[in-house]
């Protein structure tokens, strides 16, 4: 299964119609480091950006969409880490969340071991919650 990469499509467009970087990106309104980014995939560009961008290329908005793009698009928010990067980055989630916790109670004198478990629940609740959100799959509008 061949998989689309919008920036590539886009650079092959523009470079099919000779327009350089810098003439995109002053048409788009962006700095030539945003938009190189936008080519190499590093951003994930919005209607609009494509709206424009298609205008000024003279092409459809549908020729620099992969297909379904109107319908849903999707990104991985942790979408560049492997397998030992996910763990690592789990880990260091648990032990950041753990340490925050402990240094609350110690620095407000939280003595009692049920309000530091307690303390230390809620900040591994919120670290289950951040690690939800940055690797679970995201709808973009």
């Amino acid at each position: 299964m061949e998989i689309f990469n919008f920036g590539e499509n886009l650079r092959t467009i523009r470079l099919s119609k000779g327009i350089s970087q810098e003439a995109m990106a002053n048409k788009m309104d962006i700095s030539q480091t945003k938009y190189s980014r936008i080519e190499r995939g590093k951003i994930l560009p919005d209607q609009v950006f494509i709206s424009i961008a298609a205008g000024y290329l003279e092409v459809s908005p549908k020729d620099l969409m992969p297909p379904g793009w109107d319908q849903l698009k999707v990104v991985k928010v942790v979408n560049s880490l492997t397998r030992t990067g996910i763990i690592t980055y789990r880990v260091l989630l648990a032990v950041t969340a753990f340490d925050i916790a402990r240094g609350i109670c110690a620095g407000n004198g939280i003595v009692s071991e049920p309000a530091q478990v307690g303390v230390i629940g809620f900040f591994g609740g919120v670290a289950v919650l951040f690690h939800c959100f940055t690797e679970k799959q995201v709808t973009v509008e």
